[in-house]
């Protein structure tokens, strides 16, 4: 009995090295396990990660990236940084021209690149499409700083069959952004001309570009545009959407509004978006609109303020900031862009300056089922999550791009100089990549949200904001008697999701009435706003009417009324 028993002991020894050499040996064929979140710091309030095993090897891998901004690169010293903590570097397929043409073709291929910046929409399609893998058994296993940020706003990344199938920043920030700016721009020379008058109605726009530029035929030997548009990609929704949804001061909820009692209708057709149309059509038949509106892309429309020659425009922050940068570097100070918010008349209350949890809708990264390894992606995006990702991505790197000062971090003046002067310095650098979502690249967490450390998690306050300012900005703040322009919005109000954010119907009759939707809009806009008089103009929105009613826009909202209601009931 005892020899068996002395058998049995080894033979139970035996098996456990064996458990235990199958089990340290594991990882995928020799797949990274996750990077320990060592000396990081997580944000106030928030969860420490759970501790994970670090990672048996940080060999060199390299992923494809379809990225829609064709300024995307890889190479930067940040960049770098990111291959040595991770071992992941981006090779970058940047989409020239229609970013949904690309997006479709890939998906017809079956041919796409390993990781996909997507919209909520195409997010559904390549889902269905078997395109994209879920993340969230990967976000368990190698995400815990992914985990800690999000929080319990980590639901509101599942799709109904429970599954995460994209990323995206999250906003942990309490207030608006200090670098917030309204969504009409016009040129900082027409409002000096005209003694910097406060500009608060679409009517009192109209007669400050018209009188200008009856003053001023040509800027610069080009003929002078009053107001700048564009139709020829999918920023037309932003030009003849977005700018009747602003201009009323309606929250974003994309191609739609919600009343007060939470019900959804279709904008496009809607008394808001006629009053805009009838702005625009004023100003067509004035020779005030750039009668190229409906044949431009907005890489068009932006070379044209970028010349100086456009008076004003709906341009939000991120369009407009190209032709500015352009303008400063040509030393054309006054020839820049005052952000301010006008209305379609004087009751409007502006409700327009609203923020969310969660950053989605238009800028989501998604791991397609090519991608080999996909748990170094993931390894890799937990790094960004990370706070010492969050201060490489967002700061740079110490004693080049920010200094630490009374224990603070700081941007160090020689750098804002520089990229204030090179509008691409931020790409070269590695700061500036593909969107994520939020207001900063690789997945940041919000102007004035707080790391661990108690430090900001951006250098984006109202100081630093104005240190970016030339001298000719400055000077245009003062005549308005405000710091930035993000003084000017109202105060901001939380809600807990846009509808453009939310996973749209997948059913065929769906995308049918999609598409038929936005074929129509796409063709009766250009008519409404070209009418020759009130008579055509209304003849014109009565027929838009009628044939969205024939294509079922009654089914097609109340489709988006569930989602909402769904939602906010959640």
């Amino acid at each position: 009995m005892k020899s068996k028993k002395t058998w049995l002991h080894v033979l139970l020894a035996v098996c456990l090295v064996l458990i235990i050499t199958a089990c340290s040996g594991s990882g995928g064929g020799g797949a990274a396990e996750p990077s320990a979140p060592s000396g990081t710091a997580e944000p106030s309030g928030q969860a420490e990660p759970p501790a994970v095993e670090g990672p048996k090897t940080l060999e060199p891998i390299e992923y494809t990236f379809g990225a829609s901004d064709s300024k995307a690169q890889w190479g930067g010293p940040i960049n770098q940084v990111m291959k040595e903590k991770t071992g992941v570097s981006l090779k970058y397929e940047n989409i020239v021209g229609d970013q949904f043409q690309k997006w479709d073709l890939w998906l017809a291929s079956g041919d796409y690149p390993d990781i996909v910046r997507l919209d909520a929409e195409y997010v559904s399609k390549y889902r269905d499409a078997g395109a994209i893998i879920p993340l969230n058994d990967l976000i368990d296993r190698y995400g815990p700083n992914i985990k800690a940020k999000w929080g319990d706003n980590l639901e509101l990344l599942r799709h109904p069959d429970g599954n995460i199938y994209s990323l995206y920043s999250v906003n942990l920030a309490e207030e608006a952004p200090a670098d917030s700016a309204a969504q009409f721009v016009v040129q900082y020379a027409v409002l000096e001309e005209a003694g910097f008058p406060q500009i608060k109605t679409l009517d009192q726009l109209y007669a400050l570009i018209k009188d200008y530029a009856a003053k001023h035929p040509e800027i610069d030997g080009n003929p002078t545009i009053g107001f700048g548009a564009a139709a020829d990609s999918w920023t037309m929704k932003i030009f003849f959407n977005n700018a009747s949804v602003y201009s009323n001061g309606l929250p974003d909820h994309g191609n739609f509004i919600i009343d007060e009692n939470n019900q959804v209708n279709w904008n496009f057709t809607s008394d808001n978006a006629v009053q805009y149309y009838k702005f625009l059509n004023t100003l067509y038949n004035e020779n005030l609109l750039d009668k190229e509106s409906f044949t431009l892309t907005d890489q068009a429309l932006q070379a044209k303020m970028a010349q100086g020659r456009v008076l004003a425009a709906y341009a939000p922050s991120w369009f407009v900031s190209g032709p500015q940068a352009t303008l400063r570097a040509a030393g054309n100070l006054d020839r820049q862009y005052a952000h301010l918010p006008i209305y379609m008349n004087e009751n409007v209350v502006d409700r327009s300056n609203a923020m969310t949890a969660a950053n989605g809708g238009t800028a989501e990264w998604v791991v397609t089922e090519q991608a080999k390894n996909p748990e170094r992606i993931i390894q890799f995006i937990d790094f960004l999550f990370s706070d010492e990702g969050q201060i490489l991505t967002q700061w740079g790197i110490e004693g080049v791009h920010y200094d630490v000062v009374d224990g603070k971090r700081q941007q160090r003046q020689d750098w804002i100089d520089k990229k204030t002067a090179d509008p691409d310095l931020q790409y070269k650098e590695g700061m500036q990549a593909e969107a994520t979502g939020g207001p900063t690249s690789w997945f940041g967490v919000g102007h004035g949200a707080l790391l661990g450390d108690g430090d900001l998690a951006t250098p984006v306050t109202p100081e630093s904001v104005r240190k970016n300012y030339d001298e000719k900005t400055l000077e245009v703040l003062d005549a308005y008697g405000i710091q930035t322009w993000a003084d000017l919005l109202p105060p901001v109000t939380k809600v807990k999701g846009y509808l453009w954010q939310l996973q749209p119907p997948s059913d065929d009759e769906f995308k049918r009435m999609d598409q038929q939707l936005e074929d129509l809009f796409r063709k009766a806009i250009p008519s409404i706003v070209m009418s020759k008089d009130a008579a055509d103009f209304d003849a014109q929105v009565a027929s838009f009417r009628d044939e969205a009613a024939k294509i079922g826009l009654d089914k097609y909202e109340a489709a988006f009324n569930r989602i909402w209601n769904d939602f906010i009931n959640k």
